[in-house]
């Protein structure tokens, strides 16, 4: 398998700079990586949606809309508030990007800022987190699309709802807002666990697009952040996790830890391969990790699952179009995937640890652009969200682990309000 990963990782050196062959440490990555995120920020303003093309276009297209987003961030200097996610999804009559993207790009990309080290003694990057949850506490005030719900047809406001509980809570932990935007952020914690209420699909668990089937990425993202949601003292709606994780237990094939694209209710095995849900085992084997219901074992063949895959996430990386190829995967899919694998990586014991973690290495600096950012998709835009990704993949060794979620044995045990915090 590594002989045929080898010569992917051949054919993608052309995007290494001379600076990537001096072996830049994790600790250089991750400020250029930060450096760059500062410089994305921006105000959106709603723009021209853009359709298949071809290849020669999709080039002159990039590099024109390279240049109009950093005049965009040149005159948001210092006034941006936001990392939308782009897709090809868009919504309204003027086909702007919709809340949920833009609420959960800006999430994603904030508290990759705000776990990076130095954050209260460097005055752009503490600006930047705060103006974040400032905007991201107004659009779930503000925006109709990102109200509880329910959802109906394709929807995408359920990745807003997940990454900025996710955010707010360690905006919180970190007590780096303001004291009058840390009482909008506890108010809205409540508010976004009534939207995860609210938004779950029958037999439990959530899908980030349609108001059926669980996936197991948005279930074993909103199970995480649920998860960070009850150690930080919060309430959390009784019932969601367990049935959250019977959602993500029935997707899962016990003979090969392949995962289903989605789950149906009542669903009882499937036929996809593990080639097809690399991107996706590890984050729903973490979820189950952390609630005891999967073993280090269970999580090890989840890593190497993604390892075993990775040549064919990498020939759909910033391609055109979606759900493609043999195994139908998106390239979305890329960055999420090696995020969520640096983070299981740390929760196997030990000694399993440091080879899993340059191997990982390895493969994300083959995929790095010349300018230090990291995109799978074709909108230049999404770098953003990428390159936050990857961060937080660099830097997940120095991290808290995600708390184990511990089922309450009687209604509201060991939990408090979310105004009480």
């Amino acid at each position: 398998m590594w002989k045929t990963l080898s010569v992917c990782v051949l054919a993608s050196v052309s995007r290494v700079s001379a600076q990537e062959t001096q072996d830049p440490s994790n600790d250089q990555l991750a400020e250029r990586a930060v450096e760059l995120l500062l410089e994305k920020t921006e105000r959106y303003h709603p723009d021209p949606q853009v359709g298949r093309m071809s290849e020669e276009r999709l080039g002159a297209w990039q590099a024109k809309e390279r240049e109009r987003l950093e005049e965009l961030h040149e005159d948001a200097k210092g006034l941006g508030d936001e990392w939308p996610y782009e897709g090809v999804y868009r919504v309204g009559p003027d086909r702007r990007i919709p809340g949920g993207y833009r609420v959960g790009g800006t999430a994603i990309v904030a508290e990759g800022l705000l776990e990076y080290p130095g954050l209260l003694k460097h005055e752009e990057q503490l600006k930047a987190v705060r103006a974040a949850a400032v905007f991201i506490i107004r659009m779930l005030d503000e925006d109709p699309s990102m109200a509880p719900g329910p959802k109906r047809g394709y929807d995408v406001r359920g990745w807003g709802h997940t990454y900025a509980l996710s955010f707010l809570l360690q905006a919180l932990e970190h007590e780096v807002l303001e004291p009058e935007v840390a009482n909008q952020a506890r108010e809205a914690v409540e508010f976004l666990l009534n939207c995860l209420k609210v938004n779950e699909v029958e037999d439990g668990g959530w899908n980030y697009a349609s108001e059926t089937n669980a996936s197991p990425f948005q279930t074993g993202a909103t199970l995480l952040a649920l998860y960070r949601t009850q150690a930080a003292g919060f309430e959390v709606p009784r019932g969601l996790v367990p049935r959250g994780l019977q959602a993500l237990e029935r997707g899962r094939r016990k003979d090969t830890g392949a995962w289903s694209y989605s789950v149906r209710p009542g669903q009882r095995g499937h036929r996809e391969k593990m080639h097809a849900s690399s991107a996706r085992a590890a984050i729903a084997e973490l979820a189950l990790h952390h609630a005891g219901l999967s073993t280090s074992r269970d999580l090890r063949r989840a890593v190497d699952g993604f390892f075993d895959g990775w040549e064919h996430l990498l020939k759909r990386k910033s391609q055109q179009g979606t759900h493609e190829g043999p195994y139908s995967i998106a390239p979305y899919y890329f960055y999420f995937g090696h995020g969520y694998v640096a983070h299981a990586i740390e929760a196997l014991p030990e000694k399993q640890r440091p080879a899993l973690r340059e191997q990982l290495r390895k493969v994300l600096l083959t995929t790095r652009d010349e300018d230090g950012s990291w995109n799978d998709r074709i909108f230049p835009r999404t770098s953003g969200y990428c390159t936050a990704m990857v961060l937080m993949a660099l830097r997940a060794p120095d991290l808290p682990r995600f708390p184990d979620w511990k089922e309450p044995k009687s209604e509201g045990e060991g939990l408090k309000k979310a105004g009480g915090r």
